[in-house]
């Protein structure tokens, strides 16, 4: 029963990091004014298809183990925050990755774009999976 709380997890991980990337395109993406660039404005709904196919990949590759890895570990009930904490991290991480990838640095220079608010944006995304991740898995293994 537990593989399909996984499942579940699966669906929320396609979401919140779909939700992500389109949030973050929207924030320092608008900046750019150049048709150089293809972000939101000249791609659409194609740009919100192309995370939730990534995010349908990477989730049973790299955070389903990843997850289940951080989930097997013993927290005491107090920990929710380290839990949460360490998938902040791992979110910004993640989050300062792409903005690099997804804009060029020229573009960084001339539009002023900054790293801190993909940061920012991934970080919370992470805390709010871990704590999906945190009642999902523990409040149902008490009950079971």
């Amino acid at each position: 029963m537990r593989v399909a709380r996984y499942f579940v997890l699966w669906f929320v991980f396609i979401f919140l990091f779909t939700g992500a990337i389109v949030g973050l395109e929207y924030i320092e993406g608008y900046k750019i004014a150049t048709t150089e660039y293809y972000g939101l404005r000249n791609l659409g709904f194609v740009l919100v298809i192309i995370p939730i196919l990534l995010s349908s990949l990477v989730y049973p590759v790299i955070v389903l183990p990843l997850s289940w890895l951080i989930g097997s570990m013993r927290w005491v009930g107090a920990s929710l925050l380290l839990y949460a904490l360490l998938y902040a991290v791992m979110w910004a991480g993640v989050g300062g990755f792409l903005f690099y990838e997804c804009y060029d640095a020229r573009f960084i220079q001339e539009y002023e774009l900054h790293v801190s608010t993909a940061v920012i944006l991934f970080g919370t995304v992470g805390l709010v999976y871990a704590w999906i991740e945190w009642r999902l898995l523990r409040s149902s293994v008490a009950t079971v």
